[in-house]
């Protein structure tokens, strides 16, 4: 009898370094894990705004510890994010919403490159410190993804269209409903449950390796499992 496949999915916003974390993590362990990994944009601002919460580094000793922490996993993920003061004020001024958009068009369009062109904006918004909502540095980011300029072209067009705008709207409903109040958010659908089960943040992948049956072997899982 073939193993079943374990089904994830994760819904993500380029807003957040942590679930950036998430993705890469999660994006390692397809193999190990025999893992369809479903990459789901949403709208973090939506996703609080429906629930009341509100950004971590409103607080500032939870901002300021925040800083340091992001370092440090970065550090342990191999992930090269860094948080200088022009991603805080990006995000501060500009949001998302454009990009998530996009990412959305990219979804429905060519979804073979959406893995790809995610962690390209993530790079440039987390690692480079610029912003990411220009059509111009969309046809970039693509270019990097290995997107043809006319299909990047198309997808900034279907990027302002009413049916993307709600496609992004109903998959951020989508996870307030299974009970996201942030992000990463990430579901699958255990046997016990009649219903998908969530997890949220960077910081339980561990435990869902776990409740889901799956060897954790840290955050680079192809380095541990060269020294079996």
């Amino acid at each position: 009898m073939a193993t079943r496949r374990l089904a994830v999915n994760l819904y993500y916003d380029v807003t957040s370094p942590y679930t950036w974390l998430a993705f890469e993590v999660l994006c390692r362990y397809r193999k190990p894990w025999q893992m369809d990994l479903k990459l789901q944009p949403v709208f973090l601002g939506g996703i609080m705004h429906a629930t009341g919460n509100q950004p971590p580094g409103l607080l500032q000793q939870r901002g300021e510890y925040m800083v340091k922490d992001l370092k440090r996993l970065a550090e342990y993920m191999d992930i090269p994010l860094k948080t200088n003061p022009e991603c805080w004020q990006y995000i501060i001024t500009k949001g998302t919403l454009t990009a998530q958009r996009f990412l959305t068009a990219v979804d429905q369009e060519c979804p073979q490159h959406l893995e790809e062109v995610s962690r390209q904006l993530w790079i440039r918004l987390w690692s480079n410190g610029k912003e990411i909502h220009e059509e111009q540095t969309f046809h970039e980011i693509c270019s990097k993804a290995g997107v043809s300029h006319g299909t990047a072209q198309k997808l900034c067009e279907l990027a302002k269209t009413a049916e993307v705008k709600d496609k992004l709207k109903a998959a951020t409903q989508e996870i307030v409903e299974i009970g996201a109040y942030g992000l990463p958010a990430y579901t699958t659908q255990l046997p016990q449950f009649n219903k998908p089960q969530l997890f949220f943040g960077s910081d339980r992948l561990e435990l869902f390796a776990h409740c889901v049956g799956k060897p954790w072997l840290g955050p680079r899982p192809e380095q541990q499992s060269s020294k079996l």
